[in-house]
């Protein structure tokens, strides 16, 4: 089933990329179309981004990329001159830094999720806009990557469930850290559009529903308590010592008393 991925990737306070950042940018963009590809060449030249560059194909591509560095890789998601997958693969064992975004129309939930788990930074739907590749772009680069807790995800709602905590925890730690430093302070708006954003990708991406993926972030809360990092987690050691230390010292006192001798009632 084809998903409409423009709210997603249109809500939330979107994060800013500065001229400098947009001059330093070099892109490849890769399209069979040529119009579709001219069109996204003029798009990103409007928006200031430093340089493009385009391929015809995903073999031509991995050539570009071969011969010099780019920042990002605006790639047509769709079988070309190989598939979508190893193209994607190849691209980041050149260069693991590149900031990959696939495009194309009417996207299902399994190829956008496919390519964000393989190493994918964003989506950009087509027909596209202005605005869309802009935002594309920018919440690419300046969101967070995806974790290894994500990566390694036995299945789909618990890497969302751990995308979800994560981004609860990193609010969770500047919202505490602003109560006394002025930048914790100005992070935190992105850190809230950060949480808001997951838990939108979280809903859209679920497998079962809400209901499961609230079953999965209620199973990864508690798994996450039981770690000795977090602070449920070292209360609960702390409990769990305490607990028994006790009981060690009740067994040790009883231990005592059945071997000690029985008093002399005759001695006054």
């Amino acid at each position: 089933m084809a998903i409409d991925f423009s709210k997603l990737f249109q809500r939330g306070a979107t994060p800013i990329m500065t001229a400098r950042e947009r001059q330093s940018a070099t892109i490849l963009v890769v399209e069979t179309d040529s119009s579709t590809r001219n069109r996204l060449r003029q798009t990103l030249t409007s928006l200031d981004f430093g340089q493009v560059v385009d391929a015809p194909n995903h073999t031509t591509a991995l050539t570009r990329i071969e011969e010099r560095p780019f920042s990002h890789i605006i790639f047509e998601a769709r079988r070309t001159s190989m598939q979508v997958k190893e193209f994607l693969t190849k691209a980041l064992q050149i260069d693991s830094r590149i900031i990959a975004i696939p495009t194309s129309y009417e996207p299902t939930v399994d190829e956008v999720f496919d390519l964000l788990i393989m190493g994918a930074r964003g989506y950009l739907v087509k027909p596209f806009t202005t605005h869309s590749v802009d935002e594309a772009i920018i919440w690419s680069t300046k969101g967070d990557p995806i974790s290894d807790s994500i990566l390694f995800a036995k299945t789909r709602n618990e890497a969302l469930a751990a995308l979800v905590m994560n981004s609860l925890g990193r609010l969770s730690t500047i919202m505490k850290q602003s109560q006394t430093f002025e930048t914790a302070r100005r992070e935190l708006p992105k850190r809230q559009a950060a949480l808001k954003r997951a838990m939108e990708i979280a809903r859209m991406f679920a497998q079962g529903g809400e209901d499961a993926l609230l079953a999965s972030l209620i199973d990864f809360a508690a798994a996450r308590a039981e770690e000795p990092a977090t602070r449920l987690g070292k209360v609960r050691r702390r409990l769990d010592n305490t607990r028994h230390a006790s009981q060690a010292l009740k067994k040790s006192d009883i231990e005592a008393l059945e071997t000690s001798d029985p008093p002399d009632v005759n001695q006054s």
